[in-house]
């Protein structure tokens, strides 16, 4: 499991400053959209003195082609290569037009958003990370669609994959890892994203999935509340939601609904699978164990590769268990900041009995994990679940011995740096799961 960022994403902001204007201006949005898109195109370029050019004077010193490009590099940093201008959407309030032009980077997407006065100058200029625009993609074997999962002003945006064929398919609800994610989990400079590859790779054997984007990445400010952080804001209430949708889905067997989990979907599907009466569950690199223990294992094992000894290491330890045990006995309503999450989302999160529920259920159960996973381990996770349910029928458990957390074959680093490279999960790990759905479909 990553180590997580709650919250929000970094945002940079230059500056958001309005000009005043005469309230009867009338704005020409369509032009204003193309200045925008240009704009864009120049500080892509690297070309700053253009863009500073058209800043209004009041703002000049803000927004100055230095300025610009020391917020421009900052942001676009780790965000790899610049794909395409997607959306600019515009709108006037007033005496003020804002021109949202969306932009897709290998990594994420970046909201460029421009404020105009009556002279059309720009008065404001702010940047932030929104998710990548994801395209639906038809083959001769499946096509997709986009859907909302949930209702109203905070829906999330997510895509359903289904085979092509007369039928209804049996599916799976994709259920993310810890951290702020897109629909793909997109990760790593090269852009990789396993879920898609499991969608695809499931839909040309037969079988459905949704997939969606995670709330703590499509509303970053959300919620302004810290207390309302808890595991059913991040995960549950959602998975409740794409669950719901499936079921109503024509063209999706209502009677073979399973959640596929990843890292911390993985840990929550038994709950999940409970939750919403699904028909079976598969744990890509899961665990029955609570995430303060994983966090302490990854956090010990930095600790090695660090090399650090003595009074320092000492240190270093003593604050970590201290930060282990308030996110063990976190109390509910607890608004203290513990390891990046408010203690009330640790109690919320360990409110969850996870072996137990596990125990209980009659359902068929799939555990997958790669033998070369530094993140959550073979020898202690995978195998207490194996422990845990061995006395159970319809569970089955895959090691798959040089794949990764990812499950794309291992580089052997045992660092985030291994997700870098371009890789994609291995065929087999997603013809083994078609091959289990489909068979408990008979």
């Amino acid at each position: 499991m990553k180590h997580i960022k709650w919250l929000a994403l970094l945002i940079a902001a230059l500056f958001c400053l309005f000009g005043c204007a005469a309230p009867d201006v009338t704005f020409d949005l369509p032009a204003l959209q193309e200045k925008s898109r240009a704009y864009t195109q120049n500080m892509i370029d690297g070309d700053f003195d253009t863009v500073s050019s058209g800043v209004a004077q009041a703002v000049a010193e803000k927004l100055s082609a230095q300025t610009l490009r020391e917020g421009w590099d900052k942001t676009v940093s780790g965000l790899g290569s610049f794909e395409q201008i997607a959306d600019s959407p515009a709108t006037q309030t007033g005496a003020a037009a804002t021109v949202d032009v969306v932009c897709d980077f290998t990594n994420k997407g970046l909201l460029i958003r421009y404020t105009y006065n009556a002279r059309n100058e720009i008065s404001g200029l702010w940047l932030t990370y929104v998710p990548k625009t994801t395209q639906t993609q038809s083959t001769d074997a499946y096509e997709e669609k986009e859907v909302s999962v949930g209702e109203g002003e905070f829906a999330l945006s997510g895509i359903l994959t289904l085979p092509k064929g007369a039928g209804n398919y049996p599916a799976v609800l994709m259920v993310h890892g810890s951290g702020a994610q897109d629909m793909n989990e997109t990760i790593g400079a090269a852009g990789n994203q396993p879920f898609a590859d499991i969608a695809h790779g499931l839909a040309e054997q037969g079988v459905a999935s949704l997939r969606y984007n995670k709330r703590t990445l499509q509303y970053p400010d959300e919620p302004q509340d810290p207390q309302k952080l808890t595991i059913e804001y991040e995960v549950l209430d959602d998975a409740a939601a794409g669950a719901q949708l499936l079921k109503s889905t024509q063209g999706v067997d209502p009677d073979h609904i399973y959640v596929l989990g990843h890292s911390l979907g993985g840990m929550l599907a038994p709950k999940i699978t409970e939750q919403n009466g699904l028909n079976g569950l598969i744990s890509l690199a899961g665990s029955p164990r609570t995430l303060e223990d994983i966090l302490y294992d990854q956090s010990m094992d930095e600790i090695e590769k660090q090399g650090l000894t003595g009074d320092k290491k000492d240190a270093y330890v003593s604050q970590l268990n201290l930060l282990i045990d308030q996110a063990k006995n976190a109390k509910q309503g607890d608004s203290n900041v513990i390891l990046n999450a408010p203690g009330n989302y640790w109690y919320s999160l360990n409110s969850i009995d996870t072996p137990d529920i596990a125990k209980s259920l009659s359902v068929p159960m799939l555990f997958l994990q790669g033998g070369a996973d530094f993140q959550v381990y073979p020898e202690k996770d995978f195998n207490e679940w194996k422990t845990l349910l061995a006395r159970k029928p319809n569970v089955e458990f895959r090691l798959y011995p040089n794949l990764n957390h990812l499950f794309m074959q291992s580089s052997g680093e045992k660092s985030l740096a291994e997700y870098d490279g371009k890789a994609n999960v291995d065929p087999q790990v997603i013809t083994d799961i078609a091959q289990w759905v489909l068979a408990h479909t008979k």
